[in-house]
Formats: C-alpha cells, structure tokens, sequence
C-alpha cells in the first residue's frame, strides 16, 4: 500500500489545546510511520500591538523568542519520548503571520498532514479561530485534520465520506488509506434529490465502483435529501457515530447561510467529530 503521510506539521501555540494536539500527532505519527514537525509563529503586532515599531521593541520581542524557544524545546523532548525510535521530530519559531508561515513551511519542509485542535470551549487564542483551513489547504494542496479528544487512529470504524458531482480522487484515496488500517467502514454519500441531471448518483456509483475494485472495504451508501448541506453531513455522520468525516474544500464544507459565509464558516469550525479537510482543484473527474 502506497504511503500517504510522511511529515505532520503541527502549529503549537502554548495554549489549552497544545496538549491535545501533541497527544494526536504522536498516536497519527506512530501509526503511519511520519516525522513531526512543531511550529510557533510570533506575531509581533499581536504581542505588542501598542509599542511595536520594528525597533523600539526589539528587545521584547527577543526576550519573547527565547521564551518561546525554551517551550518548544520542552514540548520537543516531551514528544521524543514517546515517539517510535526512528522517528524524527524538529520545531521551528517563526515571525509573521500565522496563515502566511504555514503555507510556506507546508511547501518548504514537504508536510502531507496538518493537525489542528478542535476543542468544545471557544476561545480566543485557539488556533481554529485564528487560521482559515479552508484557504490553507487550497493554496498548500495539504489536507488539514481538526481532531478532538475522542479521535483515535486505531478506531476509525465509521468514515463519511460526501460524493458530489464529480469523482473526488485523491479524498476516496485518503479515506480508504486511513479505513482499512483500521478494517472500519466507508459511508458515501450522494444526493437524494436528481440534481445536475442525474450526475451526482453516477459519481457515487463509480466511487463505489472504485472501492470496491479496490479491496476488502465495508461500504454504506446513502442518497439522504438534505445531505449536500453540510449541516446535513453532520447530522448523518452523527447518526452512524462517525469517527471521521473527510470533505472537500469549498461549497461542501462551507455553512449555508449569508453570514456563515461572511464569516467563513466551514463544517470543521462547528463539527464535534474529527474533520479532514482536503482540497480538490487537481482531481477532480466530471461525468456528462
């Protein structure tokens, strides 16, 4: 079986979450055989929104590094200890912009799996508040998985996975990658009402097509009305207690609504299941 992850990148802001982010990526990285990466991006206009003018408060700013430095480097052995021997992990500091420094190091240091924490209690330092995965994993081509405290890699027995009116290639890829690792079931949905002229069903029976040919899966298939809202993804994923829910970027995460979208608000902000986000521009394959 082709290997799909090889380096985790983990943004780490020192905050509530950072735990279970390190906890997530170490149990991800031991399963999959993947390096870690931890990553800190220092926003001086954030830390000294009053003071900072790019000299005045230079010496703030490396006496804030150095801090940051001393932390990273703990969380670093942390982590070591319990990674399998083999296994690398590194850490960087940067300064800029927490969306612009992702995007460059997901390029530079060839990431293939972004973890974000996605906790119940909303807060401001959280860095599900503060970056748009949506735009991060269209502009890197990166997937970007929100995990929670309940997620577990050698539990992922209930998948969902969300058919449109295209073959999304490189999605059913992945899910089938992470499924029969852990021998758990597919749920391909479709959509119950005949849209696009019938194009939609046809896609979900070539992915069904496609999975089976491809070995020994359990598949569910459902063609559920409201299931192209994603608030209808999530109800579904719910009732068959999904471990996982994998989705395009674009309109299939994104809330209905002016002001969601206004907002920017996509399934992995709302959702208490485990999102994986992944984007499509390069795979797409339309039926007539």
């Amino acid at each position: 079986m082709q290997k799909l992850f090889t380096k985790i990148l983990v943004p780490v802001n020192f905050n509530r979450n950072t735990g279970l982010a390190l906890d997530k990526a170490i149990q991800l990285a031991n399963y999959f055989d993947c390096d870690i990466h931890l990553i800190h991006v220092q926003t001086p206009t954030a830390t000294f929104p009053f003071l900072y003018n790019g000299s005045f408060s230079g010496s703030r700013i490396r006496e804030s590094g150095k801090k940051y430095e001393s932390q990273l480097k703990e969380l670093e052995d942390w982590c070591k200890v319990k990674l399998q021997d083999g296994l690398l992990i590194t850490s960087s500091i940067v300064m800029g912009n927490w969306q612009s420094v992702l995007k460059q190091t997901i390029i530079a240091e060839h990431i293939d799996l972004v973890i974000v924490p996605r906790n119940r209690i909303k807060f401001s330092t959280a860095l599900i508040q503060q970056i748009d995965l949506n735009r991060l994993s269209q502009q890197s081509q990166c997937p970007v998985l929100t995990v929670t405290r309940s997620f577990n890699v050698n539990h992922l027995q209930n998948i969902v996975v969300p058919i449109n009116d295209f073959l999304p290639v490189r999605k059913l890829s992945i899910a089938t990658y992470m499924c029969r690792l852990a021998r758990g079931s597919i749920h391909m949905l479709g959509s119950g009402v005949n849209s696009y002229g019938g194009r939609e069903r046809r896609c979900l029976k070539k992915a069904y097509q496609l999975l089976s040919d491809y070995g020994h899966i359990k598949i569910h298939c459902s063609l559920p009305e409201n299931y192209y809202n994603p608030a209808g993804i999530l109800a579904y994923a719910r009732n068959v207690k999904a471990d996982l829910i994998v989705v395009n970027t674009g309109k299939e995460s994104l809330l209905k609504g002016w002001w969601n979208r206004l907002r920017g608000k996509y399934l992995y902000n709302e959702s208490d299941i485990p999102v994986l986000t992944i984007a499509h521009q390069q795979d797409k394959i339309q039926f007539t």
